[in-house]
């Protein structure tokens, strides 16, 4: 029993050594081509320029111009704001659906998101607490933890679907959990589908000022709604295994 459980143990740290070493062979490559590469370091920049002043069309357009690129670029965007939460990721969802419609839009963000919050989770599994308190206030993380520990294996699934609980802190707790990736990943993006979508769709009436609000306000609502369901259920559900 010993000796399984430290054939365990050592695998365990094998793997956790396997995924720094990705996650830092991956950080230096993205750090040598930002470096080496003015030209793409001033669109990247100007790209994350338009994200933090909250330009939703000028977004759009930065998108639009790299072609065929334009879905890499709008990941890239999706990583930049989980990295350096809060900023709204809906910004990029809407900037999506309004480049390439509110299907493939929305479908792109669910996607990216996806692999956004794996990226925070990897981070958070090869850096340990000590970098993820860096990122994610104390309050934060304390209540981010304690949502984490109430609903166990289905927190990321219930976040994802629940529009006021924050993303990217569930992202990085769960990478200090033992979670498994393919089943955080696997949460992240089915509990996205709903907002994804939705807001994809919402991005249609940017001109509309008036509609946008209404329709806004009752997606909200309804996203809430829908998400507080699911958590009921699945409270329910673990309440009769006990």
């Amino acid at each position: 029993m010993e000796q399984r459980d430290r054939r365990v143990q050592q695998h365990s740290q094998r793997a956790l050594w396997l995924v720094r070493v990705v996650t830092l062979l991956v950080l230096v490559v993205v750090l040598v081509c930002y470096v080496m590469f003015p030209t793409l370091r001033a669109q990247l920049s100007s790209g994350v320029a338009l994200l933090l002043h909250g330009d939703l069309i000028g977004l759009r357009t930065w998108t639009a111009q790299f072609g065929p690129w334009a879905p890499l670029a709008s990941l890239f965007l999706m990583i930049v704001q989980a990295i350096a939460a809060p900023i709204p990721a809906v910004l990029i969802t809407g900037a999506n659906g309004l480049l390439f419609g509110p299907f493939l839009g929305g479908l792109l963000s669910i996607v990216s998101a996806t692999l956004a919050a794996a990226v925070c989770f990897l981070l958070a599994r090869s850096f340990g607490e000590p970098f993820v308190s860096r990122l994610v206030p104390p309050t934060v993380l304390q209540r981010t933890n304690a949502f984490m520990a109430q609903h166990g294996t289905a927190a990321v699934l219930i976040a994802r679907l629940l529009p006021v609980v924050p993303f990217d802190p569930i992202s990085y707790v769960a990478g200090l959990t033992q979670m498994r990736l393919t089943a955080f990943c696997w949460a992240t993006l089915v509990g996205q589908i709903p907002a994804g979508m939705t807001y994809a769709y919402l991005s249609q009436e940017i001109y509309r000022p008036g509609h946008l609000v209404v329709k806004g306000v009752g997606a909200f609502l309804g996203l809430l709604i829908f998400g507080w369901t699911v958590r009921y259920a699945i409270l329910r559900q673990r309440r009769r295994q006990h």
